[in-house]
């Protein structure tokens, strides 16, 4: 019984150890494995199911940690991946990209590890920012102003799944609060 409890630590523990190219590639995976998925017709009882934008949960993840290439073009891939199932080339990479920006110029304006509501606020608010870059680049496209209900179906599913994986997210590059005069 013991051993069953002692798992969580020991995988907070290599979590904590892991390097921050590790942690980019367990985070890509999952949006890999999450995209793939949601290629799957997603339907209950005849209802359709949103499905989230797992490339801006990992914009808005990644961007928390500051800017990088390699999450680039991770987003870049993902967005190009999505726009070959259902939107014109380019859209949903340009999404990414601008969430990814948007989401790395807030948490460094803002000091979300002393404020709570911050540090719950911001997310939402960046994801509601990628969710309307999707909207608009699909009005855009179409030439009309695509419906909203299923937009915020989608932001809604966004958020949710949000919550649950953000912490696969961090890359571990933490902001160190500066010494005192006793360190």
């Amino acid at each position: 019984m013991n051993s069953l409890r002692e798992i969580p630590d020991w995988l907070a523990l290599r979590w904590e150890n892991a390097r921050p190219r590790s942690r980019l590639v367990i985070g890509a995976f999952v949006v890999a494995m999450i995209g793939l998925v949601g290629l799957t017709p997603k339907s209950f009882f005849g209802v359709p199911l949103a499905w989230p934008y797992v490339g801006l949960i990992a914009a808005v993840g990644w961007g928390r940690s500051g800017l990088g290439f390699g999450p680039m073009v991770f987003l870049l891939l993902f967005g190009f991946a999505q726009d070959a199932s259902q939107a014109p080339w380019g859209s949903h990479g340009l999404a990414n990209l601008l969430t990814y920006g948007f989401s790395a110029m807030v948490t460094q304006m803002a000091d979300t590890e002393r404020t709570p509501v911050l540090s719950f606020a911001l997310p939402v608010v960046t994801l509601l920012f990628g969710i309307g870059l999707v909207w608009l680049t699909a009005s855009i496209s179409s030439g009309h102003f695509v419906r909203v209900a299923p937009m915020l179906t989608a932001y809604f599913a966004t958020l949710f799944v949000h919550m649950l994986i953000s912490p696969l997210f961090d890359l571990g590059t933490q902001r160190h609060a500066m010494g005192g005069a006793g360190r």
